[in-house]
C-alpha cells in the first residue's frame, strides 16, 4: 500500500483553497474534509464561538488521522494560516506515517478578498462581524510558509486541473 498524504491547504480566504481541493480530490481520489461544509453541517446556525470551532477542528482532525492511518490520503481544506496549526498535522502525519504535503494558494490579497466577501457566503461570517472585518482579522493572521515546509505555490487565479496538477509534478500523487 502506498504511503497516503495529507494535502493542506494555505492561504487567504477566498484564495482558491476549496476549488484547488475540490480539483485534488479528483486528480488523487483523497478524501475531501473541508471545515465551512462540516461547519454548516453541525452548526446549521454557526456561531463562530470558540468551542463551535475547537470542536468543529477536533473532529477534522479526528478524522483526518483516523483516515490517513487507514491509509487513505486526505485534503484538508480548512484555515491553516498559522505555523502552529499546521504543526499540529504535521505530528498528524508522523502518527499515521504519512506524507504531508503544503499547497500554498498565494492568491492577492484584493482578488481574494473580493471572492471572501462575497453575500452568497453570507453563511460563513459571523453574525458580530462585517465580511470585511472577518477577512481582515484572518488574513493579517496568515503566516507565511517557513523554508522547511517546502510548500508547493500555486496562484489562486484561473484555477484548473490543468494548473494543479502542473505545481504537483507529473504524478498528482507526489
Amino acid at each position: 500500500m502506498a504511503q497516503p498524504i495529507l494535502y493542506m491547504l494555505l492561504g487567504y480566504p477566498g484564495a482558491g483553497k476549496t476549488t484547488a481541493a475540490k480539483i485534488l480530490e479528483k486528480l488523487t481520489g483523497a478524501h475531501r474534509l473541508t471545515s465551512d461544509e462540516e461547519r454548516l453541517k453541525m452548526f446549521p446556525d454557526p456561531k463562530f464561538t470558540q468551542d463551535e470551532h475547537a470542536y468543529l477542528y477536533k473532529r477534522l482532525d479526528e478524522e483526518t488521522e483516523e483516515l490517513l492511518t487507514n491509509g487513505q490520503s486526505v485534503i484538508y481544506d480548512a484555515n491553516l494560516n498559522r505555523y502552529a496549526h499546521r504543526e499540529e498535522k504535521y505530528r498528524i502525519c508522523q502518527r499515521a506515517n504519512a506524507k504531508p504535503v503544503l499547497i500554498w494558494l498565494n492568491t492577492a490579497r484584493d482578488i481574494s478578498k473580493t471572492r471572501a466577501t462575497d453575500k452568497t457566503r453570507y453563511k460563513l461570517w459571523p453574525l458580530n462581524e462585517t465580511a470585511e472585518a472577518m477577512f481582515s482579522r484572518i488574513a493579517d493572521l496568515i503566516e507565511t510558509p517557513r523554508e522547511d515546509e517546502s510548500p508547493i505555490i500555486i496562484t489562486g487565479s484561473n484555477l484548473s486541473p490543468e494548473k494543479v496538477q502542473a505545481a504537483l509534478g507529473t504524478d498528482p500523487l507526489v
